[in-house]
């Protein structure tokens, strides 16, 4: 039997081949990301949505920062049981972190970047959020890597600490491509 050495430089190729092609499996229209925390154990998630609803997608909303809303219900009747919801603080790329100020918000409206996600647990909906009022116990960042026009795609990644009923979750390698409405 004939033994193969491997080339540190093709066992990396193959390797990154693979991450490439599980990178562009992230269609557009969906939400990826992956959970520590409570019943998750480095759990991977995945959203896929209807892009046609003109509810879900990406908003840039005057006067100039972006929101960002997906679920995984029908429609807009149906309950949800995975969501994301996003405030950045313009409407272009960039990377802000969580808890920056959104200066340029209307009275009354989102006044920091967040993310807060909606997930399953034990048959149960649970909010997970960050503490506004502490940056220290939830940090977290946001980047836009892809603002098209109206009509076309908005794409970026999270990753952070969020809090539920005194637990802590540990969110990476978020990832959303999202149509982009306004």
């Amino acid at each position: 039997m004939m033994k193969r050495k491997f080339k540190p430089l093709a066992v990396l190729m193959v390797l990154l081949t693979i991450s490439c092609s599980v990178s562009a499996q992230v269609g557009k229209n969906q939400v990826s990301y992956i959970i520590d925390g409570g019943v998750f154990h480095h759990q991977l998630i995945t959203l896929n949505f209807n892009a046609e609803s003109t509810q879900k997608g990406a908003l840039a909303v005057t006067p100039g920062y972006l929101k960002i809303y997906v679920d995984d219900a029908e429609t807009e009747d149906d309950a949800q049981k995975w969501a994301l919801n996003i405030a950045f603080n313009h409407a272009g790329t960039g990377t802000a972190k969580v808890n920056d100020p959104i200066t340029n918000a209307k009275p009354g409206e989102d006044k920091k970047v967040y993310f807060v996600l909606q997930v399953q647990a034990n048959g149960k909906n649970k909010t997970l959020s960050p503490i506004l009022t502490n940056p220290n116990q939830t940090p977290g960042t946001i980047t836009i890597t892809r603002f098209g026009p109206e009509g076309g795609t908005v794409e970026g990644t999270f990753e952070g600490k969020l809090k539920s009923a005194g637990e802590t979750y540990t969110i990476i390698s978020g990832h959303f491509v999202v149509n982009r409405l306004l």
